[in-house]
C-alpha cells in the first residue's frame, strides 16, 4: 500500500478518535449541566414547601470565591501613610504593634487588628461639591476602593471593595470639616496582596441554601422569602496581624439580613 494512501487513513482514523472523544465531554457536559439544573431546582422547591420563596434568578450558579490569607506589611503602612500625608514621615512605635507616622500635614496610626485612624491638617483634601468623589480620593491615596453607604453633613461611610467583591464589615468613616477631610478611621486590613487558602474548600450551592435554612431555623427566626444573596467576605485579624478573609453570602430576607459561611455552612445574623 502507497505510504500516502496510509498516512491518509492515520489521520482519519486520529479523526475520528479524537471526533469520538470529544463528543464523550460534551455528553458529560450536558449531563453535568442537567443534574446541576435539577439539582437546582429540587432545592427551590425543597425552600417552597417549607415556606420559603425565592426567585431563581436570586441564587448564584456557582460559590467561587476563595478563602484568602493576608500577612501585616509594616513597610506598605508606611508608604500608604506618605502617599495620605504626601510626604515622608517619621514612624512612632507605640507598642502593643501599633505604629504611628506623621508629618506636617498629619498623622496615621495602624493597629494589628486592621483598624487606622488618619487626621490631616485643614486644605491637605479640599472637599468641593462632590464630596463622595474628593473624599474618594482621600481613601485611594491608602488604597482603599470601597462604595458610599451612608452620608450625613459632616461624615461619609465607605465598604471595602476588593476585586469587585464587598468586604462586608471593613467599613471606613471619612469626616470632613471647615470644607476638608478632616479624618479616616474605621477598618483597612489590606494593604499587601492577599493569597488563596486552597487547603480549604466552598460548599455547593444547594448545600448552601439547605444549610442556610437550617440556621436561620436554629437562631429561633422564620423566614419566608429570599430577596438577594450577595457574595462577598468576612475578615477577621490574628493578634498577630495577619487576617483570614472567609467567602460568605449576604443573604437579604423578609426577616432581617444574615450571613452564611460558605467554607463552614454556618449562619448568622449581620452586624
Amino acid at each position: 500500500m502507497p505510504w500516502t494512501k496510509l498516512k491518509n487513513i492515520i489521520l482519519l482514523i486520529l479523526i475520528l478518535t479524537n471526533l469520538c472523544l470529544l463528543g464523550l465531554v460534551v455528553s458529560q457536559n450536558l449531563q453535568d449541566s442537567r443534574q446541576h439544573s435539577q439539582t437546582r431546582e429540587s432545592t427551590i422547591r425543597f425552600l417552597s414547601d417549607r415556606g420559603v420563596q425565592v426567585d431563581e434568578a436570586v441564587i448564584p450558579q456557582s460559590i467561587d470565591l476563595l478563602v484568602q490569607t493576608v500577612e501585616r506589611d509594616l513597610e506598605e503602612e508606611k508608604a500608604a501613610a506618605e502617599r495620605l500625608l504626601q510626604g515622608e514621615v517619621e514612624t512612632e512605635a507605640r507598642g502593643g504593634e501599633v505604629y504611628r507616622y506623621y508629618n506636617s500635614k498629619g498623622s496615621v496610626q495602624f493597629h494589628s487588628d486592621g483598624t487606622f485612624l488618619a487626621q490631616m491638617e485643614p486644605g491637605v483634601y479640599p472637599v468641593g461639591e462632590d464630596r463622595e468623589a474628593d473624599c474618594a480620593a482621600a481613601l485611594e491615596a491608602v488604597s482603599f476602593e470601597g462604595i458610599l453607604l451612608e452620608e450625613t453633613e459632616e461624615r461619609l461611610v465607605f465598604r471595602k471593595i476588593w476585586n469587585q467583591v464587598p468586604l462586608f464589615g471593613q467599613n471606613v468613616t471619612v469626616i470632613c470639616t471647615q470644607g476638608s477631610v478632616s479624618e479616616i478611621s474605621g477598618e483597612h486590613r489590606i494593604l499587601s496582596h492577599p493569597k488563596a487558602d486552597l487547603t480549604q474548600h466552598t460548599i455547593s450551592v444547594p448545600t448552601a441554601l439547605v444549610r442556610f435554612l437550617n440556621g436561620v431555623s436554629a437562631l429561633g427566626d422564620v423566614c419566608n422569602r429570599i430577596d438577594r444573596i450577595e457574595p462577598g467576605y468576612l475578615c477577621s485579624a490574628s493578634l498577630s496581624g495577619s487576617m483570614t478573609m472567609t467567602p460568605v453570602w449576604q443573604v437579604t430576607t423578609d426577616v432581617g439580613i444574615y450571613q452564611l459561611d460558605t467554607t463552614a455552612g454556618t449562619v448568622k445574623r449581620a452586624e
